[in-house]
């Protein structure tokens, strides 16, 4: 899919953009049920039936069928919609954006401790094994990226992680290095910015894999929201700075999401629905469904 991410909402339009962009996937054309950790289903009909779900939500008050998100007290969303059949998540995407925004609750101090500690210990278990497995073929990337065009192989930025505290963000380069930092991210893969090895990378989404030092740090979980620049963050509003209350990810709710190919700031309600419902299982979901889509080779422009 493309990835505006960082596109700037209006009161910031002043302000520079950056280049970079998310792991992600582009429209596929596949319309058949099958479970998600085989198949990431098509962002084009997810995103015209989450509509066609929003648009019916506000003129009848309800959707049809049963929600995947009942309301009842004390409810935590578990996130097994995600790998249920196409219907169904086209069904959660559109009751999710249907549901009205608000500043998530924060569970009770005990339980948050115990998720975090947990969470923690996915997050070093998982960077630690990836980065052993796949540190032959990162190399192999590092050394086509610096073949490939004159420059570093990897290209680092500052974003705002948990609380909005500042860290270095790394990823491969996927661009010239003459290319502007703050410039807006590349919506086609023709865009001159790119390098033949970028337009690969950001394809199927590799360029975001150096990410997973800054999960060993401690700066960023494997799931959550998308790091922000920091001065975009600097203008936040309330209900947009609750995004900063959890650490940010390589991939998350939004990330999978139809949504993913609009603004962040467009789509709160994905970040804020994951940091109040947050869990393991959710976690779990989250991160199949985003082996799905590089399995299909859906990643960002």
């Amino acid at each position: 899919m493309n990835n505006p991410e960082h596109m700037i909402p209006p009161a910031y339009a002043a302000l520079p953009k950056e280049h970079s962009s998310l792991a992600s996937g582009a429209p596929e054309d596949s319309t058949s049920a099958k479970p998600a950790l085989f198949l990431a289903w098509s962002n084009a009909h997810e995103i015209a039936a989450g509509q066609a779900g929003y648009e019916s939500s506000a003129t009848s008050g309800h959707l049809a069928g049963t929600p995947p998100f009942p309301d009842r007290n004390g409810w935590r969303d578990r996130g097994l919609w995600l790998l249920h059949d196409a219907f169904v998540r086209r069904e959660g995407w559109s009751h999710l954006r249907a549901m009205p925004m608000s500043i998530p609750v924060p569970d009770p101090l005990a339980h948050r401790r115990a998720y975090s500690a947990a969470k923690r210990a996915m997050d070093v278990l998982g960077a630690i094994v990836l980065l052993a497995l796949l540190a032959p073929f990162l190399l192999l990337v590092a050394l086509l990226v610096r073949l490939d065009s004159p420059g570093p192989a990897l290209f680092r930025q500052r974003r705002a992680g948990r609380d909005g505290v500042e860290f270095l963000l790394w990823k491969f380069r996927s661009m010239h290095v003459d290319a502007p930092d703050y410039a807006p991210s590349p919506t086609s893969n023709l865009d001159p910015r790119l390098t033949r090895i970028g337009r690969l990378i950001r394809r199927v989404s590799i360029d975001e894999l150096p990410q997973l030092i800054n999960v060993l740090k401690g700066e960023m979980s494997l799931v959550g929201p998308r790091p922000e620049m920091p001065f975009i963050v600097e203008r936040y509003t309330p209900l947009e700075r609750a995004r900063l209350a959890v650490k940010p990810g390589i991939t998350g709710l939004w990330q999978v999401s139809p949504a993913r190919a609009m603004p962040i700031h467009e789509n709160l309600q994905y970040d804020l629905h994951y940091i109040h419902h947050q869990n393991l299982t959710l976690d779990s979901a989250i991160l199949l469904r985003t082996i799905a889509a590089v399995i299909r080779g859906v990643g960002a422009v």
